[in-house]
């Protein structure tokens, strides 16, 4: 009898162990896809792409040159986590610039992941 609980308790705390095992190594958030380096086209739109893997929810935000993008009339971040710039401008009004270094920020409970920087550029004439 004491041999048959020993074994029941074992299995059970193998179950158990796979279990906690399944569910840390899912927790962990990677890319899938990254931003990559693009040359943009005055006046044009543009879409840098990045999508993550992770127990959901997970939350993306956009950075440029290291500073958060807000969301505006020019930036919309989608579900899947890729940014769409509606019409890129070399130079704004206020003197700022959509060129610069972009990287995609996602987090969820479990952790915080940086993709690698994308470079975004104007064409040249």
């Amino acid at each position: 009898m004491a041999t048959r609980r020993c074994c029941l308790l074992s299995c059970l705390l193998g179950l158990l162990l796979n279990a906690l095992v399944g569910v840390t190594s899912g927790a962990e958030l990677s890319f899938t896809l990254e931003p990559s380096d693009i040359i943009a086209v005055q006046e044009q739109p543009l879409m840098l792409h990045c999508q993550v893997n992770g127990v959901p929810p997970i939350t993306t935000q956009w950075r440029r040159n290291g500073l958060l993008l807000s969301e505006g009339r020019n930036h919309a971040t989608f579900a899947n986590g890729s940014l769409l710039i509606g019409r890129f401008q070399q130079t704004k009004p206020d003197g700022s610039s959509d060129e610069g270094d972009y990287e995609c920020v996602a987090q969820n409970s479990f952790g915080l992941v940086v993709s690698r920087k994308a470079r975004v550029q104007a064409a040249s004439k």
